[in-house]
């Protein structure tokens, strides 16, 4: 199997009281994992925002068929004890898909890595299909008080690559 990585390239429905540190947009600030250099924080319980991400750098062609589907991320709370908590929801093709929780821990000064779970269906029955993947959003609700920091929310794609009779025939004339 083979994976793709879809970045933030847009902000969908500006967020509320999540401020951008280091760059413009939230897009910006979430693209790349760069350990604090840039990142959105919030401290506002029931915050939103809503990113938009690039489509499949892989064309439709390529793909037999897609395995599953999860988020990456980067955060921590800046509380010295408590945990920050931040729900995240695969907003797109149809709102409210499915949601999961992630809770950074107080590290203050490192950030963690939390993946989310492999999602093999994009809404809980039908399996993922390229037009799934084509401007897909995710939606971050901050949940609770404590202030979070998250640099990076990307969406990782596992699918298996079509292999043509053409591919086969090279392999397999070059070997005999």
């Amino acid at each position: 199997m083979a994976t793709m990585i879809l970045l933030p390239d847009a902000d969908g429905v500006v967020g509320s009281n999540w401020i951008t540190v280091g760059e413009t947009g939230y897009y910006n600030c979430l693209d790349d994992d760069n350990d604090g250099t840039s990142y959105v924080k919030c401290n506002d319980n029931l915050a939103t925002m809503i990113i938009q991400y690039d489509n499949p750098s892989v064309a439709e062609a390529g793909i037999a068929s897609i395995e599953s589907v999860r988020f990456i991320s980067s955060g921590k709370a800046v509380h010295r004890t408590n945990p920050s908590l931040v729900d995240i929801e695969f907003q797109a093709p149809t709102s409210g898909q499915f949601s999961e929780s992630c809770s950074y821990n107080a590290h203050r000064t490192s950030f963690e890595t939390i993946n989310g779970t492999a999602r093999t269906t994009h809404d809980g029955i039908h399996a993922w299909s390229y037009a799934n993947l084509q401007n897909l959003e995710m939606k971050c609700i901050k949940s609770g008080t404590i202030e979070v920091y998250l640099s990076y929310l990307a969406l990782e794609v596992t699918y298996t690559e079509l292999v043509t009779a053409a591919d086969n025939s090279t392999f397999f004339g070059a070997n005999f």
